[in-house]
């Protein structure tokens, strides 16, 4: 395709063609080099492959880069394959013969131990014919990928073309594409909408999972993107820099890895560079496996059961592969590392069940939306609800809406803020409750609105917390207001309503009653959860009978002349600036007036 690959006869970068055979399927080929030094762009174009055939020229034999390619579809969980033997034609037939031999020990104990071998002239076109019955026996054995999960097209060829703009091309992971769809690339984050789609060189409406497909871009630039970028469903996903993972190192890499240890990290077309850190071990050697967490330094786009290449990063060398356990983790501590590795055993063996209710437990009170779920999770849309509705159901984790918590970060939760509660009891006896908010500023976790909301619920529901108008308090929780304390409230009440619209402000309550400043704020805020006395700002309370009077006035006033300043309202109201401001801005607030200069106006 390139005129270099012309030059030199090799393949250098991704190639794409397709195959019709002989009991209809039709195949599609992606061609990757095979060159050592290009290792990179060959794993950019192994992902989402069904079946391999390794290419081992008869002249050559088995090179070094030939095991890291097999070892690398190890890894990548490939199951099905053959192996073409090229340039049959240039070797004898007792050499032939003697190459059979050794690729089929080379390739002992792998998913190619089984494999056809198959010896071919691409000069002559022998055996071509019977490299095209083997590959259709194995086209009928591969399961066919479902397209009901959501969609994810890896991106491995951004080119321009003339009257189209954009094209993309790349291998349908899951789910499916169509015309017209709006769609997100990740992680540039970009919108836009699918203007055209071709499969395997045919316009089509849409395209479904395992196909090779081209997507024609409306308003994307062909710089905006790049291999490695995904084309998705909109609101599914998110992209992340840290990873749970299990890891298998290839008993014939060269060097272990360690806590910081630089690596490449490669999964479908997308490449970052992070380092390593092991979770339940101090160290990794070449044919060990364990768990470990990725920290990168770009943003990914990935699901739990993804399988990932890690190469050293200089100089550049495979060193194993493994699945994705937990696209969005927190970091291990030492104090909980048991845990850890306990949860990433679930992860990695555990039911569907099992493995979301781990993920939503790490997600702790933050808790996750269904479609996060969906996002993080590579399976069917149907079988994730069926999930979710199973771990609901046995109480292992509360949803809200669209919102699911899991019950032991609820638990905990609800225990806090009973203690809160408590606290606040003991601190503020006079109060009669606390308001939610309130025990949200409290708590200073992070945590979802909504996993407030549930708890506070569930502690409702199992009567352990009741509710007063707009306060949470402890079963019954009263005031306690001593005999004294209900002679200065009814001191207080007194003076105020004396006071008219010119009442004894907060700071000078403990000169008139001998109380402490404390007691003067409590009793004020009691009286106003009682309804006794208006609360204006924290310094003016009035009595409810002066101030139904000042409105009556001031809406009589506004009817008439359309406008006030403050002097005139001070005058209606009978009493000074000290008190006119305070009052106009707490009406302003109730939506009686509006501000509009320096003067008010009755809002409409």
């Amino acid at each position: 395709r390139l005129k270099e690959e012309k030059e030199r006869g090799i393949t250098l970068d991704l190639g794409f063609a397709s195959l019709d055979l002989p009991g209809g399927n039709r195949l599609g080929i992606v061609d990757v080099p095979g060159h050592e030094g290009l290792i990179k762009n060959m794993l950019a174009g192994v992902g989402g492959i069904d079946m391999v055939m390794l290419v081992i020229a008869a002249d050559e034999g088995i090179m070094p880069q030939t095991r890291e390619h097999l070892a690398i579809c190890d890894l990548l969980h490939v199951k099905q394959g053959l192996i073409a033997l090229t340039k049959m034609d240039a070797a004898e037939k007792d050499w032939l013969a003697l190459v059979q031999d050794e690729v089929r020990d080379f390739v002992k104990g792998t998913f190619l131990e089984k494999a056809p071998i198959v010896p071919v002239s691409a000069k002559t076109g022998e055996n071509l014919d019977k490299l095209k019955q083997e590959l259709d026996k194995l086209a009928k054995e591969v399961a066919p990928k479902s397209p009901n999960g959501i969609l994810r097209l890896p991106i491995d060829r951004v080119f321009t073309m003339k009257g189209f703009g954009t094209v993309i091309t790349g291998t349908l992971l899951s789910g499916t594409i169509s015309q017209d769809q709006e769609v997100d690339i990740l992680p540039k984050g970009i919108t836009t909408k699918v203007r055209g789609i071709q499969s395997h060189n045919q316009a089509a409406q849409r395209a479904v999972a395992g196909q090779r497909t081209a997507v024609n871009l409306q308003g994307v630039e062909k710089d905006q993107i790049s291999r490695g970028d995904t084309i998705v469903t909109k609101g599914f996903f998110k992209t992340t820099r840290n990873l749970d993972c299990s890891l298998f190192m290839l008993k014939q890499a060269t060097r272990g890895i360690k806590t910081g240890t630089r690596i490449r990290f490669y999964n479908n077309t997308q490449e970052a560079i992070g380092r390593v850190t092991l979770v339940g071990s101090s160290e990794l050697n070449p044919g060990d496996e364990g768990y470990v967490q990725f920290r990168l330094e770009q943003p990914v786009l990935i699901q739990h059961g993804d399988r990932f290449i890690i190469r050293f990063y200089s100089p550049m060398e495979t060193l194993g592969g493994g699945m994705v356990l937990n696209p969005h983790p927190r970091r291990h501590r030492n104090s909980t590392m048991q845990e850890s590795v306990k949860n990433l055993g679930i992860l990695d063996k555990g039911s569907l069940d099992e493995r979301i209710g781990v993920i939503i437990a790490g997600r702790t009170l933050a808790g996750m939306e269904e479609a996060e779920v969906i996002g993080s999770v590579a399976a069917d849309k149907a079988e994730i609800h069926a999930a979710l509705a199973a771990l609901a159901q046995k109480k292992a984790i509360v949803r809200v809406d669209n919102l699911y918590v899991h019950t032991t970060h609820l638990g905990a939760l609800e225990k806090k803020v009973l203690d809160l509660i408590a606290e606040f009891h003991k601190a503020n006896s006079l109060k009669p409750g606390i308001d939610k908010e309130e025990v949200k500023g409290m708590l200073k976790v992070r945590l979802h609105p909504k996993a407030l909301g549930m708890a506070i619920d569930g502690l409702i529901k199992k009567k352990q917390v009741e509710t007063e108008g707009s306060k949470l308090k402890l079963p019954g929780f009263k005031p306690a207001v001593g005999k004294d304390q209900g002679l200065y409230k009814d001191k207080i009440v007194e003076a105020i309503k004396k006071g008219g619209s010119q009442p004894p402000v907060r700071d000078e309550l403990p000169a008139l009653f001998g109380i402490t400043d404390k007691d003067a704020k409590d009793l004020l805020k009691l009286l106003a959860d009682e309804g006794r006395v208006v609360r204006i700002n924290d310094s003016l309370y009035l009595d409810k009978a002066v101030l139904e009077s000042i409105k009556t006035d001031l809406v009589k006033f506004l009817q008439e002349k359309k406008e006030i300043v403050v002097a005139e309202f001070r005058d209606i109201a009978k009493t000074s600036r000290k008190f006119a401001v305070p009052i106009l801005e707490y009406l302003d607030s109730q939506k009686l007036t509006q501000r509009v200069g320096d003067k008010r106006v009755l809002r409409g």
